[in-house]
């Protein structure tokens, strides 16, 4: 079997893109193996759309976004460059920068959490994490030190997923917030954020945006208030995409 899965990876991209990323198919059943959120993808882009994944991970939001836009631009921001090595081939038209975003361009350390049969490179952070880790140095940039550079004057969609650094991210898009107003999907947690959560969403409402969530059952965005993330993440709650909420969307006013 695992010969034929990497026979796959290396022909038939397609159809391992299809296997590798399955837990989509539980977005059509209500009873969800994955962030529901990927729903919102195809209400938020257009087919001309300029959508930025930070964190790109194993990339389940780029295999979202490229059924949507056909004409526009992903971009995809991945410091492992493990993750980075292997996401690649599966979306050559997609451009991955082996970089995090950061509130500051220059160096970093990836920490990436050891387990017992090797590294789970999917959490890694530059947050600290303890001894049981994995430290690699990487390059960092900014949103808008990118943006300038990369010559990108418009974007429609920002994911951030960066395990608790999520705030210096944000912080690194002051201009793009200010001037380009693009709406974000971003992962906020009470158990990774080292900061008052309430301080990160009144950062970015103060750029004139309005916060939401993704209401399961309505599968519409709801407005949300920092008074309600407890009741989002309770522990039971975890691992469990039906009921635990983490993701939260800003749409500029």
């Amino acid at each position: 079997m695992k010969f034929l899965i990497n026979l796959a990876y290396k022909y038939w991209k397609s159809l391992y893109k299809k296997r590798y990323y399955k837990t989509l198919a539980s977005l059509a059943t209500g009873n969800y193996t994955c962030e529901p959120e990927l729903l919102l993808i195809h209400q938020l882009l257009k087919e001309d759309s300029v959508f930025v994944d930070i964190g790109t991970n194993k990339g389940i939001y780029l295999y979202q976004a490229e059924k949507k836009i056909k004409s526009g631009k992903i971009y995809g921001f991945e410091p492992n460059r493990s993750l980075v090595n292997y996401i690649q081939p599966l979306f050559p038209k997609i451009k991955l920068f082996p970089l995090a975003v950061s509130s500051s361009t220059g160096t970093s350390v990836l920490h990436i959490p050891k387990i017992a049969n090797g590294l789970q490179d999917t959490r890694a952070s530059l947050e600290a994490m303890g001894d049981a880790v994995e430290k690699i140095e990487i390059q960092t940039i900014t949103l808008d030190d990118w943006a300038k550079q990369e010559n990108v004057s418009k974007i429609d969609l920002v994911k951030i997923d960066v395990e608790g650094h999520e705030f210096d991210t944000i912080k690194g898009c002051k201009t793009i917030l200010e001037t380009i107003k693009p709406t974000f999907i971003i992962e906020i947690e009470l158990r990774h954020a080292k900061y008052p959560i309430n301080e990160i969403f009144d950062f970015i409402k103060g750029y004139g945006y309005e916060v939401f969530y993704f209401d399961r059952s309505l599968l519409s965005m709801k407005p949300f208030e920092v008074s309600q993330m407890a009741e989002f993440q309770k522990d039971e709650y975890l691992n469990d995409f039906n009921k635990y909420i983490n993701n939260f969307i800003f749409k500029a006013i």
